[in-house]
């Protein structure tokens, strides 16, 4: 039986309203908040306790981390599937400081995380000595103020239950973010005067937020300028997860004999091998892409990551497009000062601020177009098999055999490594792969990937997680709440024992300065001691699989053994498989 079901109290309480905690963890559960990640914390015991003893850890249910950055990039990772929020509970002013990085990463990714604080008593004269001091922040909202989208930090019970409210609403509606609500200990660990006098809200008629979609006049424009069109680009980027939005995506594209391109920083959003998929997906520019942005003469932006920067990297210094741009988006809501991630400021000649699924759904429910035929060159096809004999492993090996092992149409892909390749990968699904973390911060990946397997693990898919072993090792120990809950989920460590985007960023630095470039390894190798990721992973209490995989004749081999532990257990398997960066070889031989 799995733990999410059997870790329950053994002696339920079933106990009435009676403390103000009680009334919070109640507002919870009305919202339909499912899971609440924890590392344990004194600032909101009175919520644990409620959590546990007034509602018998469900709905929602704990879910005990290891640390405090886990907890919100658990739920980041299951707002990636299902694009809502699950909560995340922080501890005190330095619980919050710990998971300051992956509240910036969901902000980033615009995922909903509605995450938990607590102070210590705000009233002085009822602070313990020293720790409550320590503990306790006049604004503790304002460390993470600049990236969350709300935050509050409610004094009586109906304030609270109010803020949780609005909350959790402002956290779902589009363009989505964190918020965070701060308890003060005291106002939890009050006994409620007149529990009779509680009132709850209908829920639903408070998170009923709607986005805006586009003005008719607007619909029209747009739909114009493709008709008109001679080579329309569609730029897909942070769109719904649902099979309806993969469907009209798809749907309008061969309506328009719309090219697409989509972005790996980005979850899937329209199948890679479909003959208007005209490039492979990747993070930055690729020169195809770039010829592609200069040959349309109508850009369209659905919610595009960086329109800018694609536009200006497409063309030279100073020259803008020749294109019609429309840019679709709502994400200019959330732009501030603080971050950067607002990114440039992109040439439009149509600017649309509405929900871009809504618009894609419009657009179909226009009046018909007569059939449009182009002569678009198919995308390149998939390279072909070279797993026959053992040699390295390099990264197009790894993504080959895991293909290979596991149909695209039956895997969930949470995450992938620097070095992967956009023309490794298979979308076939909107869940086939998930994107990045959103901020660019080392450790998201495994807490992200265990968030996600809890989101899909009533699913018929497979969650794997391609890890770099820098990210597994700062963040590995989210592992264990996988295998404390008996989650289904496939870890892969793409291990090249280093650090090895920032090699080469310092070759790049020593050519330029004409330097040693043998030099660039020191201060960033992970090898010496080399760290056994197996031993790591099986006292976390993930299954290993094998030792490290070095040969490419043992790779498909062991992927095979590792796929059907996970369906097999429905547990958390981890794989550490020794890959080579590109250009690895070529780099030793100049060093010797």
């Amino acid at each position: 039986m799995s733990n999410l079901i059997s870790d329950r109290p053994s002696r339920p309480a079933n106990v009435d309203l009676q403390w103000n905690s009680d009334a919070i963890v109640e507002q919870l559960s009305r919202l339909g908040l499912k899971y609440i990640a924890l590392v344990p914390g004194s600032s909101y015991r009175g919520v644990h306790d409620s959590l546990v003893n007034y509602k018998d850890n469900t709905n929602p249910q704990i879910l005990m981390c290891l640390h405090e950055e886990h907890t919100v990039a658990i739920a980041h990772g299951y707002a990636k599937v299902t694009d809502k929020p699950m909560a995340a509970a922080v501890h005190a002013n330095v619980g919050l400081m710990h998971a300051t990085m992956a509240v910036y990463n969901a902000f980033c990714d615009r995922v909903p995380v509605v995450i938990l604080g607590a102070t210590g008593p705000l009233d002085a004269a009822q602070r313990r000595p020293w720790i409550d001091w320590v503990h306790t922040a006049g604004d503790q909202g304002a460390l993470i103020r600049p990236f969350i989208k709300f935050d509050d930090q409610p004094h009586s019970v109906p304030a609270a239950i109010a803020t949780l409210v609005r909350a959790t609403g402002l956290a779902t509606q589009k363009p989505r973010a964190p918020v965070y609500v701060c308890l003060d200990v005291t106002l939890q660990e009050e006994k409620l005067a007149n529990p009779d006098s509680v009132r709850f809200p209908t829920t639903e008629r408070y998170l009923n937020l709607s986005t805006p979609g586009a003005a008719a006049d607007d619909v029209r424009k747009v739909h114009a300028r493709l008709v008109q069109s001679r080579n329309p680009l569609f730029l897909l980027g942070r769109l719904d997860r649902t099979q309806q939005g993969w469907r009209e995506r798809i749907q309008l594209a061969e309506r328009y004999e719309a090219r697409v391109l989509t972005d790996l920083k980005q979850a899937a959003a329209f199948p890679t091998q479909h003959r208007l998929h005209a490039s492979a997906p990747a993070v930055f520019n690729t020169p195809r892409t770039c010829e592609l942005i200069r040959q349309a003469d109508v850009i369209i932006s659905f919610e595009w990551v960086d329109l800018a920067g694609t536009l200006q990297a497409a063309y030279p210094p100073g020259e803008e497009p020749t294109a019609q741009v429309v840019h679709i988006s709502l994400d200019s809501a959330l732009h501030n000062g603080w971050s950067k991630d607002h990114f440039g400021h992109p040439p439009v000649d149509h600017s649309i601020t509405a929900d871009a699924d809504k618009i894609i759904s419009i657009l179909l429910q226009t009046d018909s177009v007569s059939p449009v035929t182009r002569e678009w060159t198919d995308p390149p096809p998939l390279p072909a098999s070279v797993l026959a004999d053992d040699e390295e492993i390099y990264m197009s090996h790894l993504a080959q055999a895991l293909y290979s092992t596991v149909s695209p149409d039956d895997m969930c892909i949470i995450r992938i490594p620097l070095g992967w390749k956009g023309s490794d990968m298979r979308a076939t699904h909107p869940l086939a792969y998930l994107g990045q973390d959103g901020g660019g911060g080392v450790a998201s990946g495994p807490g992200q990937a265990v968030g996600s397997a809890l989101a899909l693990k009533d699913s018929d898919l497979l969650p794997v997680a391609i890890l770099g072993d820098g990210d597994f090792l700062m963040g590995g120990s989210a592992l264990w709440t996988a295998a404390r809950y008996d989650l289904p989920l496939l870890v892969i460590v793409a291990n090249n024992a280093s650090f090895f985007n920032d090699e080469v960023h310092q070759e790049r630095v020593a050519r330029a300065r004409s330097r040693p470039v043998e030099n660039k390894w020191i201060g960033i190798r992970i090898d010496d001691p080399l760290p056994d990721l197996s031993q790591n992973a099986a006292s976390l209490g993930a299954t290993v699989v094998g030792g490290q995989v070095q040969r490419r004749g043992e790779l498909g081999q062991t992927l095979r053994r590792a796929v059907d532990e996970v369906r097999r257990k429905r547990t958390v398997v981890v794989v550490d498989v020794q890959v080579r960066p590109d250009g690895y070889s070529a780099a030793l031989e100049k060093a010797d």
